[in-house]
């Protein structure tokens, strides 16, 4: 199952099918997925909704798994890797959703302020920017 599935052996909990299944979409997954895309994605036999829930709210709590609120009706879920992350960017018209690497994310005078102003030690950030994506803009210049 991976260093995933280990780390949960390590901090006392069975590496269990669900877990790991869940586990290993995200980890497959180069965007956030919805609760229903990560069921929709297991292989049969299927567990219900509810296994999923239960299995993603553990796995957040153990920071595994982290949660993304992308201004939708459900959250989102993606693997928690160190030192790592992604910036997103949503379609406000059609809900598209692009993740992006940029070539330099340097929040470090944010991160500053944020310590100086606040006294948070800021360990990671996650970052998402709204708009119309290519084709909804093309669509209403279209019109």
């Amino acid at each position: 199952m991976g260093p995933p599935a280990e780390a949960l052996r390590k901090l006392g909990y069975p590496a269990t099918r669900g877990r790991g299944e869940i586990l290993r979409i995200l980890s497959e997954s180069p965007l956030p997925l919805s609760p229903r895309e990560i069921l929709d994605r297991f292989p049969a036999p299927r567990p219900d909704a509810s296994t999923v829930y239960r299995n993603l709210s553990l796995l957040v709590s153990l920071g595994l798994v982290r949660s993304v609120a992308l201004h939708e009706r459900s959250r989102r879920y993606e693997l928690a890797t160190d030192g790592s992350h992604r910036h997103r960017v949503v379609c406000r018209r059609c809900g598209r959703i692009d993740s992006f690497q940029p070539r330099r994310c340097d929040l470090s005078r944010l991160e500053a302020d944020i310590r100086g102003t606040l006294g948070y030690d800021v360990k990671e950030h996650s970052l998402e920017f709204f708009g119309a994506c290519p084709k909804c803009r093309a669509t209403e210049e279209g019109r």
